[in-house]
């Protein structure tokens, strides 16, 4: 792109946009991610110190998408700013000349120097176009790989869904449909979310990866369940839990966020049947994508593989710029 290639008309209004809006703008870019809803900026706010700064972007005067920048102060002097996968757009408006422009107006706002530090992780495919326009706008690369992870469109009919899984994966949910497991649904937390931190602490601590803090998910649980954005299930086999999940609503879309399974869960293939029931149940919240958390296809074969096998789209995100 050039300068010539502006849209006068498109603009970021900053510091102006309710709680309403927000939500309504999140529903409406449809893919949305879980890192530019306000339940996960309120935590990282509380816990970490993150102030979350809304921008609503604008064309014609016309409300097109959003992006949430997160800020913090060094020494009163540096400001330190972020943006972890966005902006949002609306489906319509999800042209590369529009996130182009988004991105400059972007770097207006936050411009490189020594007492501005600003790091994006742009919500944008992976590609040499992609590249191209975020040199354009100002950022240079950073040394950070892309993010991957596994799109599942919700909205198509349950029958297509199982049809889509691979069949090493149907036959593994059809084991766990015979194996006499219980699944119990917890949608605001109360009932689930400690004993399945407990298990995901332990967890994470003798296998070394990395996840978000339970105090984080903590805080995302209180500022997430009154709008119905919560989803814990657990599965229960002779009486006693053997492995259970945890997925966030945002907007149109979800996340999975956690899970764990012990022995006996993996065992009965419990996870196949959690997951699976998960994306009836998004189904019926009218949800209408489902982002499978990520994928390491290099450090997590295992994991990738059982994800690959849902039947979703893998994406993969330009990277981080500066």
């Amino acid at each position: 792109m050039t300068d010539q290639d502006t849209i006068p008309n498109l603009r970021i209004v900053w510091d102006v946009g309710r709680l309403s809006e927000w939500a309504s703008l999140l529903a409406e870019c449809g893919q949305s991610s879980l890192t530019q809803g306000f339940g996960y900026n309120q935590a990282m706010l509380t816990v970490e110190g993150w102030r979350p700064r809304l921008g609503i972007i604008e064309l014609s005067d016309k409300p097109i998408g959003l992006v949430v920048m997160s800020e913090r102060r060094l020494f009163r002097l540096v400001r330190v700013a972020r943006l972890h996968r966005g902006p949002l757009l609306r489906p319509e408006a999800r042209k590369p000349s529009v996130f182009a422009m988004v991105m400059k107006l972007i770097r207006q706002e936050y411009p490189s120097g020594p007492f501005n530090w600003t790091a994006v992780v742009p919500e944008w495919p992976a590609g040499e176009e992609g590249a191209a326009m975020m040199r354009w706008a100002g950022f240079r690369r950073d040394k950070a790989p892309g993010y991957r992870t596994i799109w599942l469109d919700l909205r198509r009919e349950e029958a297509a869904l199982r049809a889509g899984l691979a069949q090493k994966w149907r036959n593994a949910l059809n084991q766990a449909e015979r194996a006499g497991l219980r699944i119990e649904i917890d949608h605001d937390g109360k009932a689930q979310l400690t004993w399945l931190l407990e298990q995901y602490q332990r967890d994470k601590a003798e296998k070394r990866y990395r996840g978000p803090s339970a105090k984080l998910v903590i805080r995302m649980r209180t500022g997430m369940y009154k709008e119905g954005d919560i989803l814990l299930m657990r599965a229960v086999k002779d009486g006693v839990p053997v492995a259970g999940i945890l997925v966030l609503g945002h907007g149109k879309a979800a996340t999975y966020q956690i899970g764990w399974s012990d022995a006996a869960g993996r065992a009965a293939r419990a996870h196949n049947l959690l997951l699976w029931r998960a994306m009836l149940e998004l189904k019926q919240q009218s949800r209408e994508w489902f982002d499978l958390g990520g994928i390491l296809p290099d450090t997590a074969q295992g994991v990738t593989a059982f994800k690959r096998g849902m039947g979703g789209e893998e994406v993969e995100l330009l990277g981080a710029f500066r």
